[in-house]
């Protein structure tokens, strides 16, 4: 009796889970806190490790993609930025090989956007799809000038409307990383072994006869590996960042009697309040005020107004760590030094110049804003005394000084919209 032994093996990589997480205009960074990036981002993990521990892990892929907004090169850069930020965090969390994570950028989300755009009803729907279906992404003219593009023909649809809409209701969801982890499968077909059959023995009178031969069983061909396809589904908007929108702050500093001159006097209070607006811009308005003795004979009264539009370098909208300012102040002040005699200096004063600042996040809507200005200061001093009933001026004269202007150490508070 001879035997057929037939054998075959099937490994089909195969996407097991995926993941979407989102990101601030402009940040490379992974943020747990934002949105529902902390729950997909430790659900994700779990499942490489399960799979890894499992011995069937493959890899996994990380794809990055970018929003139209800014300049192409920047979201390019951006974008495997951000792919290389995500990879970091997989390896530091998951525990796999370095060589188990590929990572691939996406460039700007074109495709994505057509394919949000067309499953939507927004009012600019057609004309948006005419733009990103016939338009190329750059225009010259016959000398080879730039003269338009995708881009701007997004831009300029109905006066702006239908790109501010896209601005602010699609391109975050743009700006996104798609890791899917893929395994080797482990499944194998084996054919059971086919035995041939010999012929059976004839009776010794009878002429023997030759057996039809038999057809021996073929093994069946391995089915060819299913082709693997990253998921192109887009997550449902979750929860949308918190956005300040107005700071109301008071300067520490100040309540504890130190002045922009480092020397202590008595408590002024002060409240100071800050606009927010264009992810990166804000506007500051400050009062200080103080009209009362201190020590055994001195007086200080002073008051003063401030407004100062800041620039914030990292332009996430989230208004946080570094600024830069130009501010302008008026007031007036009156300080005696020998109360008992009344005597004493009074005039106005005015300042500009420049300020630079950090405002520390204790959470969304707390934290700690420490800033200094410098500049020019004028004021107009008038040395007075006093002798019953009148008071008498002794001299007038004009200051001028180059420096520190201002010094803060403020808490803050934030209002604004939004949950995570």
């Amino acid at each position: 009796m001879t035997a057929l032994f037939a054998f075959s093996s099937v490994y089909a990589q195969e996407a097991v889970d995926s993941m979407r997480i989102y990101y601030r205009t402009g940040y490379r960074y992974v943020e747990p806190e934002y949105k529902n990036n902390r729950a997909e981002l430790e659900r994700f993990i779990k499942a490489i490790k399960d799979v890894f521990n499992s011995g069937r892990l493959d890899k996994v892929t990380v794809k990055s993609y970018a929003s139209p907004d800014g300049s192409n090169e920047a979201n390019l850069l951006l974008s495997e930025r951000r792919v290389d930020s995500l990879k970091a965090y997989i390896l530091r969390n998951s525990g796999i090989p370095e060589s188990s994570v590929i990572g691939k950028s996406g460039g700007i989300a074109w495709d994505l956007l057509r394919q949000i755009v067309a499953a939507s009803d927004i009012q600019w729907k057609e004309d948006i799809l005419n733009v990103l279906d016939n338009t190329p992404m750059w225009i010259y003219d016959e000398s080879g000038k730039l003269i338009g593009g995708k881009k701007k023909e997004l831009m300029d649809l109905d006066g702006g409307k239908a790109y501010k809409y896209l601005y602010d209701n699609i391109f975050p969801t743009l700006r996104s990383s798609l890791a899917a982890t893929l395994y080797e499968k482990p499944a194998s077909a084996v054919t059971a072994p086919v035995e041939e059959e010999a012929p059976a023995p004839q009776p010794e009178p009878q002429p023997q006869t030759e057996p039809e031969p038999q057809p021996q069983a073929e093994p069946e061909p391995a089915p060819e590996p299913a082709p693997v396809t990253e998921p192109t589904s887009v997550a449902a908007p979750s929860a949308k960042a918190f956005r300040p929108l107005l700071a109301v702050k008071t300067n520490l500093l100040y309540w504890g009697t130190i002045m922009p001159d480092f020397h202590s006097y008595t408590f002024v209070p002060n409240l100071e309040l800050e606009y927010f607006f264009k992810e990166m811009w804000s506007v500051s308005g400050t009062v200080n005020w103080a009209k009362w003795g201190y020590g055994s004979d001195n007086f200080f009264g002073i008051s003063s107004y401030s407004l100062e539009p800041r620039w914030w370098i990292w332009g996430d909208g989230r208004y946080r760590w570094i600024y830069l300012g130009l501010y302008g102040q008026v007031g007036d002040y009156d300080t005696q030094n020998e109360r008992s005699t009344l005597t004493g200096d009074t005039g106005k004063h005015w300042s500009t110049g420049l300020s630079v600042g950090a405002a520390i996040p204790f959470s969304k809507r707390w934290g700690l804003e420490i800033g200094i200005r410098g500049g020019y200061r004028h004021s107009s001093v008038r040395g007075y005394t006093y002798e019953a009933p009148d008071y008498f001026l002794d001299y007038e004269h004009t200051g001028n000084h180059w420096g520190v202007t201002g010094i803060k150490a403020s808490i803050y508070y934030r209002f604004g919209k939004g949950s995570k």
